[in-house]
């Protein structure tokens, strides 16, 4: 394709990036908003689609920075920051918006950011992820901060026993993969393949789930033929996870959203156990299940939260929240601990969960049951998952 041809498919993708982030209201997810986007742009290639995509998230993953600067100047530093390829397209856009050298883009993201603040001295780390003052503690604030600049990697959990099967697969398809320390079940992959079509996902070998989830479910520590309620089920991966580790082992597993359950159920179909009861409550309520009191040896909480641990993957809400949002979730966090816990066994676990960053939702509502509920903090920390390339949780572990 000669460089005319080039310079206006290059043009046509800057906008309709613009087109996507000027209509952009935030009523959709980023990644359901773009599906949207393509379905009514069918002529839409996989390489525009792949280019427009790369246009709009590293736009958001720059968070608040830079608001005195055109979009496309921002895209064109963001293209900088987010990539380390001088591909034709990278090369245009940084080359035609910004005052940055395109050859410097292999730099390291340090390196990187320093030339960026010399040029653009208005650039802040503190802008990139809102409200950094009031995040939880962990080892790197900065790296955990520069990790929104980077797309993470699509993580699987391999079913015990499963692994030879899936591996066998993973090859025959060709699909790029590398193993972790903690976990000789969890894979990590760099590209994004089609992981839910293969044989062995439909037979429920491994399951699409974060190794930041992963290795929360290391914690858990349950005992053969316990009650377990997972309250906060969502789809149902931590129950996976009991299973896993104590097959004989009665779960109770609940969650507010119907058609979360109807998929649940569905997913639990394929390992036909017997000992788990699914069902939907509203842990927001008194008296949320019909189970007698103090019958749980063993309570999840994987609490509604803000999910500012896993922005990564959904930086457009880098620019959405406000601080309001992070009190409103402390409020729904500290209720349903408290009506959870009656259903609990005295001198047994509960297990508290967040996929937050902000320590109004971690440690201060920990603080805040214990006080409340006399309750003992057994542990508490963070699952930091940006230093691999996942997200980042919280997990406390409280005695009644």
């Amino acid at each position: 394709m000669d460089n005319d041809k080039l310079e206006g498919r290059f043009k046509n993708r800057i906008r309709q990036g613009l087109e996507v982030i000027n209509s952009y209201d935030f009523s959709l997810s980023l990644n359901e908003f773009l599906w949207t986007y393509y379905k009514k742009n069918k002529f839409l290639g996989s390489n525009d689609r792949r280019q427009l995509s790369s246009i709009v998230y590293q736009y958001f993953r720059l968070g608040n920075n830079l608001m005195d600067s055109s979009k496309e100047e921002k895209i064109g530093v963001a293209k900088f920051l987010c990539n380390q390829d001088l591909n034709p397209f990278n090369e245009y856009l940084i080359k035609e918006f910004t005052k940055l050298d395109g050859n410097l883009i292999t730099e390291n993201t340090n390196k990187k950011i320093e030339i960026v603040k010399t040029l653009y001295p208005q650039f802040s780390l503190d802008a990139i992820f809102p409200f950094p003052e009031f995040l939880s503690k962990m080892e790197d604030k900065d790296a955990f901060v520069l990790s929104h600049l980077s797309q993470p990697k699509v993580w699987i959990r391999i079913r015990p026993g499963k692994e030879q099967m899936v591996m066998n697969e993973l090859k025959e398809l060709a699909y790029e993969f590398e193993f972790v320390d903690f976990s000789s079940l969890c894979l990590s992959f760099n590209k994004h393949y089609k992981l839910n079509d293969t044989k062995s996902y439909l037979a429920g070998f491994f399951e699409i789930q974060d190794a930041g989830s992963q290795m929360i479910g290391n914690l858990f520590q349950p005992q053969e033929n316990e009650n377990w309620w997972d309250a906060c089920a969502g789809s149902g991966g931590k129950s996976l996870m009991l299973l896993d580790a104590m097959p004989k082992l009665n779960i109770y597993m609940t969650d507010i959203r119907e058609s979360i359950i109807r998929n649940s159920i569905k997913r639990f179909e394929k390992i036909e156990n017997d000992t788990i009861k699914i069902a939907v409550a509203d842990l927001n309520q008194p008296n949320p299940i019909d189970v007698s009191p103090e019958f749980f040896d063993g309570i999840i909480i994987d609490a509604p939260c803000t999910g500012s641990g896993t922005w990564a993957s959904s930086p457009e809400m880098l620019k959405k929240v406000e601080f309001k949002d992070i009190q409103k979730h402390q409020q729904l966090q500290a209720s349903i601990i408290s009506n959870v816990l009656p259903y609990l066994k005295k001198g047994k676990t509960l297990i508290y969960i967040t996929c937050s960053v902000y320590r109004q939702e971690n440690e201060d509502v920990v603080k805040m049951v214990c006080d409340r509920f006399n309750l003992k903090l057994q542990s508490q920390q963070m699952i930091e998952g940006y230093k691999i390339g996942a997200s980042t949780f919280f997990i406390a572990r409280l005695t009644k």
